[in-house]
């Protein structure tokens, strides 16, 4: 969204007073321990001299020089220190923030102002790494507090989050809470703000989103669309996981119990047994024999609902032999005529 010019500059004028005021202020600490320490040893040792303790003022000597040689290397790297702050954080004219801000429209194409919240954001591209859509981003750099020992702090905001099945938080493999992880870019990214670069630190973080450093990420971009299997706790990429339809747990196709009516898969707890032949169930799909009441699967139920042991029981009881044509009265001794 284009920023009227004259938003533009007032912002620009506000970084230009934070980096001002930070820089003019100091931290700088001089050695006042070590300075102390080496006061106390000089008395120490004049009044072992003054009293004939020679043997204590050598001791005491020996000391002082240790302590002495510690001011030194702290004055020194206090100088050291000093020097590369004059050299490293120089302040930028308020022109070229300026000039630094309206770059954001050609590089980035959407980018905001906001003076009362004192922030400056873009949008990214959508972004993809390795085949896995993660989104665009908004980055949102804000102006510090006084008291804070940065001039800015920035966030990273998934504008349409795809996070990995395992972490909400984690928008992106080194995005987690919307805080980055910058790793080896950490210190050019401080450097940009300290020196008031904001087109170097957008394209810094940019350039960082999308890229994918497979040693330290929050989540695997291999593992992104992995899940745990509710019953074996085993991480399973999305080829080789199912899931419980009654309950939506996911599943390892190794864990999940098939349904022997319909087919769907269930977890252990959903799944019930048909009483006959003793086959994988969903509840649903079992029905109660019309004779005993027996939970069981379509297969084991004829078309008059009964189970095949109640069905046998009543064919049993209902079958009636056919009788001998000779009934025992018609039937004459041995060589008898009729």
């Amino acid at each position: 969204m284009k920023q009227s010019l004259k938003k533009v500059w007032r912002m620009a004028s506000l970084v230009e007073q934070q980096l001002s005021s930070l820089g003019s202020e100091t931290n700088t600490r001089l050695p006042e321990v070590a300075w102390l320490n080496c006061l106390r040893l000089v008395r120490m040792r004049q009044q072992a001299q003054q009293r004939g303790w020679f043997h204590v003022a050598t001791k005491v000597e020996r000391e002082l020089t240790t302590e002495v040689f510690q001011l030194t290397r702290q004055l020194v790297a206090l100088q050291k220190e000093l020097e590369s702050a004059i050299a490293e954080k120089p302040l930028p004219a308020v022109h070229t923030i300026y000039e630094d801000l309206l770059a954001l429209d050609e590089e980035f194409g959407e980018y905001s102002i906001d003076l009362k919240n004192k922030t400056i954001s873009v949008v990214t591209e959508p972004i993809v790494l390795e085949g896995v859509s993660l989104g665009a981003f908004e980055i949102r750099l804000e102006l510090a507090d006084q008291n804070s020992d940065s001039p800015f702090h920035y966030q990273v905001f998934a504008q349409d989050p795809q996070p990995p099945i395992t972490d909400d938080a984690v928008t992106h493999p080194h995005v987690q809470s919307d805080n980055v992880c910058e790793g080896d870019a950490r210190v050019p990214i401080r450097r940009a703000l300290e020196q008031g670069r904001l087109l170097d630190f957008f394209m810094l973080v940019s350039r960082l989103l999308r890229t994918y450093n497979p040693d330290s990420p929050y989540v695997a971009l291999s593992d992104w669309h992995s899940a745990e299997c509710s019953e074996c706790a085993d991480v399973v990429t999305t080829e080789e996981q199912t899931h419980c339809s009654n309950c939506e747990n996911r599943l390892c196709r190794q864990c999940a119990n098939g349904c022997a009516d319909c087919s769907s898969s269930l977890c252990h707890d959903c799944s019930t047994r048909c009483e006959i032949c003793r086959d994988d169930c969903c509840e649903s799909c079992l029905k109660e024999c019309g004779l005993c009441g027996s939970s069981c699967c379509s297969n084991c139920l004829d078309n008059e609902e009964r189970c095949p042991i109640c069905e046998t029981q009543e064919d049993e009881e209902t079958y009636e032999p056919d009788q001998d044509i000779t009934s025992p009265e018609t039937v004459t001794p041995a060589g008898t005529p009729l």
